[in-house]
Formats: C-alpha cells, structure tokens, sequence
C-alpha cells in the first residue's frame, strides 16, 4: 500500500517511475521493519541500492541517491540514518505528503533530517467507541 501510495504521489508531480532501479535518479526502498527476514531483505535492497550509485560514476547507472521509507524507516529513524549511511535519505510516514519536495532535496545534495521515531499510539482515542446493541 505505501509503494503504491508514493508512486502515485510522485507520479503526479512529475516524476517518471521507472522499472530497473539502475534507471532511476531516486532509488526509493519501500522497508519492513517488524519480519526478522523483511528487515534483512531491506537493509540488503538499500545496499544493493548504493551499488547503483558506485555503478553510476562509472557510467553503468543514473542512480545519484538511496532513500528509505516504510515501517523500517519510521521505526528506526535517525538509528537507522545512522547506521546505514548508504542511504542518502530515511523518510517517515509524515514525510509521504511532501515526498517530492524531499527527493528533490536529497537528489540536489540537500540533507533531511531523518525523523526521532514516536510512540503513535497516543493518536488513538482514550475510550472505546459505544457500540450497537
């Protein structure tokens, strides 16, 4: 759902989304931050992800920046910027709406600040709806 979510986004502000990710300028990395082997699978797409960008100064790639977003990338926030600083962007739910102004951002050699993660739970209400009968 976010995948499809932030292609329309960003389709319909411009960009042209592109099948290999060696065509891509933005590689984007949808992440899974609760399956033990999601995790893994993710950090190893943002990886493989930063080799477009080693294969780009050579001419075999358009790739110039990673980012991440999804559940990883909302849970660990700047933990996860920090440790993997082969991606150039870790983006949070609250950043989907202004997701083309943060890649234009990151892909112009801007930094954003990877979000402090937060306990979204406190957004629910403090009782249960009533319910019919």
């Amino acid at each position: 759902m976010d995948s499809e979510e932030l292609a329309g986004r960003l389709a319909a502000d411009g960009w042209d989304l592109v099948e290999d990710a060696a065509d891509a300028d933005v590689a984007v990395v949808n992440t899974c931050g609760f399956v033990e082997a999601a995790k893994k699978d993710s950090v190893d797409a943002l990886l493989e992800a930063n080799d477009l960008k080693d294969a780009a100064g050579e001419g075999r790639a358009r790739t110039q920046a990673v980012v991440a977003v999804g559940c990883m990338a909302e849970r660990y926030g700047k933990e996860l910027a920090k440790e993997l600083p082969e991606a150039d962007g870790v983006l949070g739910f609250d950043d989907y709406a202004d997701i083309s102004d943060r890649l234009q951002t990151i892909l112009s050699g801007g930094i954003h600040a990877s979000h402090t993660p937060r306990d979204r739970r406190k957004l629910l209400p403090i009782s249960p709806a009533e319910r019919q009968a």
